[in-house]
């Protein structure tokens, strides 16, 4: 089980991201989707021009009481020319606490984190989830991000 002693709280800089979206609406949401979307993400992703890293991919998402957009995306070093089908864009520079943990959902020890700390999520921002290509593996492989209310 992880403590709240391995969470970490990072800054990180302006980042460019490319790639693939989905909205669902929570009381629908059918995972299903998710999964062929990562599919069609993962097949297409050397589409996109000035990745930074080919190995890993970041999932960004947002939510509210009614619906939830998650992406599939690769860090890019520019905007310019962004693939049929797929959207661009950037992430301004943010403090974010991020832990990886083992066999519990890192989503629940971030919130304690915050809870604990008398922090706040700032719900105008992205979390973000940092996957290995060839080891996907929720949550024991997966960097979780969850950014700071300023």
């Amino acid at each position: 089980m992880s403590a709240l002693e391995d969470v970490k709280e990072v800054t990180l800089p302006e980042r460019k991201f490319i790639g693939m979206a989905l909205t669902s609406a929570f009381e629908a949401h059918e995972p299903k989707r998710v999964e062929q979307l990562q599919k069609l993400f993962i097949s297409r992703r050397f589409e996109i021009k000035g990745m930074l890293n080919a190995e890993s991919y970041v999932c960004p998402s947002f939510v509210c009481e009614q619906l939830f957009t998650y992406l599939f995306c690769m860090e890019v070093n520019q905007l310019s020319v962004i693939p049929d089908g797929m959207i661009g864009f950037t992430i301004p520079e943010q403090r974010y606490i991020t832990v990886r943990t083992l066999d519990e959902d890192p989503y629940d020890v971030l919130h304690a984190y915050l809870n604990a700390r008398g922090l706040q999520n700032n719900k105008r921002g992205m979390s973000l989830e940092v996957y290995q290509v060839h080891k996907p593996q929720w949550p024991n492989e997966v960097d979780v991000y969850v950014p700071l209310a300023p």
